[in-house]
């Protein structure tokens, strides 16, 4: 009878530790991407845009909708403080994405650019948050604010065109 009750004392103590564990993350964050496209305007006024951001390099990738394009289209390697990468990949890590839900407009708009942020894993697992006209997320701004902010300190060359 007494080793009956160690193994449930074992088991009811397991069960109550592996309730209170702290969010683990999916594994190491190896990319975070941002980009955005533009919405109904004239197609030569149209974009695509990509930033990407690794532990080594930050990569601002932007292309137009048409072949006479008046957007400033090209690849540009921007200079960034390896200690800041760092310290988004290590904010973005503790983020629970499994928290983040998608709230859809009960009227979808039609029109408006949009924006996309993926968080990307060794594992290659990913985070993705796809902000269409009119929708959100709950808790979304655990992704978007850090990397909003990590791109504000980013110094675009003058002939990127960047206006954000």
């Amino acid at each position: 009878m007494r080793g009956k009750g160690i193994v449930i004392l074992t088991a009811l103590l397991c069960c109550l530790l592996a309730g209170c564990r702290r969010h683990q993350p999916l594994d190491t964050i190896v990319q975070v991407s941002y980009s955005s496209n533009a919405g109904p305007i004239l197609p030569e006024l149209q974009w695509y845009e990509e930033i990407t951001i690794t532990p080594d390099a930050v990569l601002l990738t932007r292309s137009g909708r048409v072949a006479e394009t008046e957007i400033n289209t090209g690849s540009w390697q921007l200079t960034v403080d390896p200690a800041a990468v760092s310290a988004l990949f290590e904010h973005l890590a503790a983020v629970d994405c499994t928290t983040i839900t998608r709230l859809e407009p009960d009227d979808p708009l039609d029109g408006g650019e949009t924006e996309s942020y993926r968080v990307v894993y060794a594992s290659g697992a990913a985070c993705s948050l796809r902000y269409d006209p009119g929708t959100t997320y709950a808790n979304g701004m655990q992704i978007v604010q850090p990397v909003r902010m990590f791109l504000a300190g980013l110094d675009f060359p003058a002939n990127s065109g960047r206006y954000r």
